[in-house]
């Protein structure tokens, strides 16, 4: 009896051990495997996708206070150094840097930062022999602090930036292009849950920053509507950057997530895919907090650990798939800042409509000017002025018109020569005059020596008096 009990005793204490176990778990560089570390034992295992986790060594440690290590399977980041069996490994959320070195599995602290909890999912990548930690969130908003980490004083420093500087780098698609030097913000959210107007606030905008300059620059907007919607859920997101492409399952947190999938080539123009699987590979849900059954990428090719039955005897497989052969079997879906056709036709529309009333506008101020002009000359012009421009647009069409039209016009061939020529001087110095205040420094009548007889002229309104007063 006292040993059916002991030996429950011991199954209870086993149980209590391995739900209080904690661990960090993390991708290997550029392969497909996974490491696991245990707070509790120190010790690390790898995962392979058809046996599962296999214990690999207790860690030897050096300046390492395992109370200081935040359980978690995310956030977690290797950095292999020039080639050798030694790795940067980085913690979001504390800003700890640890120096890793599989050739004996020890794991020395190099950072003496104490500040944490700002830069929770924070963009941390390697640049050179440079580690940067971009943008973040903590303590109840997100944040757009840029920092790289100093080897000398084991901190890390803000780099400051101009242009136009994203409000957070946060909740989006970031990464590093080495090929373009090129760091990427597609997409942020800004929050801050003291102020309600930003408590989920997200810019749509494509940001690239400048290592050399120092710069951000906003590219354009993302509007492709199947990445806004992927976008827009406020679940999380698990995506890849290949240092060229965006990879992500366009079904956050769903059943089957990875039956399609959206490819953003920043090399192209943003010019973005949409893969549908066929089938032929076999992926389940993402698992989870277990980001090793996630998608990854391993070279140039994606990799899940699905746990489904693919083979008879049930057991877990590995499926892989090209980038290249993800690419050609892709549909082209345009670039990322492409309008949906909706708003180009309603900004058509817009445009239009516009138009139309710039037009309609123009059209009343022309009539208005017309009206005020033809109120200004009744107003202005004498009845025998009147009747001579009336004349003279009447008669515009057949060429000039000679004194003795005028003056048969008028009636007045029956007086004498003087006084027709008085009549007529006075008429066309009053019309002249009159109208040259209303056409100021222009000229209102074309005079010109009569070919018949040298003692008189002949008149006509000038060509640019004429459009203007013929649709009076």
């Amino acid at each position: 009896m006292l040993k059916k009990a002991s030996s429950f005793f011991l199954f209870v204490l086993l149980i209590g051990f391995t739900v209080q176990a904690q661990f960090i778990k993390w991708q290997e560089e550029n392969t497909s495997s996974f490491l696991r570390l245990n707070l509790n034992t120190h010790e690390i295992s790898r995962f392979n996708p058809r046996d599962g986790w296999i214990r690999l060594d207790t860690v030897r440690t050096e300046k390492v206070n395992f109370q200081d290590l935040m359980p978690t399977s995310e956030g977690v980041h290797e950095f292999r150094i020039n080639k050798t069996s030694t790795y940067y490994l980085t913690i979001h959320c504390t800003g700890q840097v640890y120096l890793l070195d599989k050739s004996n599995w020890s794991l020395k602290r190099l950072d003496k930062t104490f500040y944490r909890g700002i830069n929770c999912k924070n963009a941390v990548f390697m640049r050179g022999d440079e580690l940067y930690s971009f943008g973040g969130y903590g303590f109840w908003h997100s944040s757009n602090i840029l920092t790289k980490y100093d080897f000398i004083g084991k901190e890390w420093l803000s780099i400051s930036a101009d242009g136009d500087v994203p409000s957070s780098i946060f909740d989006g698609l970031f990464g590093y292009a080495p090929k373009k030097d090129r760091f990427y913000v597609l997409s942020t959210v800004e929050m801050n849950d003291t102020e309600k107007k930003t408590a989920f606030n997200r810019d749509f905008g494509m940001y690239e920053f400048d290592f050399f300059n120092q710069k951000f620059t906003r590219l354009g907007e993302i509007k492709l509507q199947e990445v806004r919607d992927f976008l827009k859920t406020k679940e999380s997101k698990h995506y890849l950057f290949t240092g060229r492409y965006f990879i992500i399952a366009d079904k956050p947190n769903e059943e089957y997530p990875y039956d399609t999938m959206l490819i953003i080539d920043v090399e192209d123009d943003f010019k973005v895919y949409q893969w549908t699987n066929p089938h032929r590979i076999f992926l389940n849900t993402q698992g989870g907090e277990e980001v090793e059954t996630y998608m990854r990428v391993n070279g140039d090719s994606l990799l899940w650990s699905s746990q489904i039955e693919r083979t008879v005897n049930r057991e877990a497989t590995f499926s892989h798939l090209l980038i290249s052969q993800v690419l050609r079997e892709s549909s082209y879906l345009g670039t990322l800042d492409q309008s949906p056709w909706y708003e180009k036709f309603s900004l058509a529309l817009v445009s239009l409509a516009v138009l139309i009333l710039l037009i309609f506008a123009f059209q009343l101020y022309r009539r208005y000017q017309r009206n005020k002009l033809k109120k200004s000359i009744r107003f202005m012009l004498g009845a025998n002025e009147r009747m001579f421009l009336d004349f003279l647009i009447l008669n515009y069409e057949q060429g000039f018109v000679n004194g003795h039209q005028i003056i048969a016009f008028f009636g007045k061939h029956k007086s004498s020569p003087e006084s027709q020529r008085q009549f007529r001087a006075k008429l066309i110095e009053n019309f002249t005059k009159t109208l040259g205040l209303l056409f100021i420094d222009q000229e209102i009548l074309d005079v010109q020596l009569d070919e018949r007889d040298q003692r008189m002229f002949t008149y006509r309104l000038q060509p640019g008096i004429y459009q203007k007063l013929k649709s009076l």
